[in-house]
């Protein structure tokens, strides 16, 4: 019979909200959550990212985006700007005051990367990092 609580699927959900919630708890105290720390570091590594591009990195529906740049517009970290050859598209861009807050901020992912690291040897990363990767590639093609 079926066993959630083996499932594979499941407990490395339950690891990534585990996971989630941890980092969450780790920015509380520097004012931000998780998803907006997320959003501010592609917009650091890339620059600029249009609204579209930048859900698409992180894997949410463009609606949550909207509300997600309207948060970090309204604390300064972003701003809005129009494509010059295209109205319809708007990308977003740090703001000096976001670029500051992400670069500060950057220690406390790789802080939280090597807590969840702990006891586990370079090999097995290695081997997770590919069964995740088979897991999203399965995902995807057996929709």
């Amino acid at each position: 019979m079926f066993d959630l609580d083996t499932c594979l699927c499941f407990t490395t959900n339950k690891a990534a909200k585990k996971l989630a919630e941890a980092f969450n708890e780790r920015l509380s105290k520097y004012g931000i959550t998780r998803v907006q720390w997320t959003a501010m570091y592609y917009l650091l590594k890339y620059c600029r990212l249009s609204q579209k591009e930048l859900s698409e990195k992180m894997d949410i529906k463009e609606s949550s985006m909207a509300r997600l740049i309207d948060r970090l517009e309204k604390e300064g970290y972003v701003i809005r700007c129009r494509d010059t050859r295209d109205k319809r598209i708007t990308f977003i861009e740090l703001t000096e005051k976001g670029k500051d807050k992400i670069i500060g901020l950057l220690p406390e992912g790789e802080k939280m990367s090597s807590i969840a690291c702990i006891g586990i040897s370079n090999d097995e990363l290695e081997v997770f990092e590919r069964v995740l990767r088979k897991f999203m590639e399965n995902a995807e093609k057996y929709k």
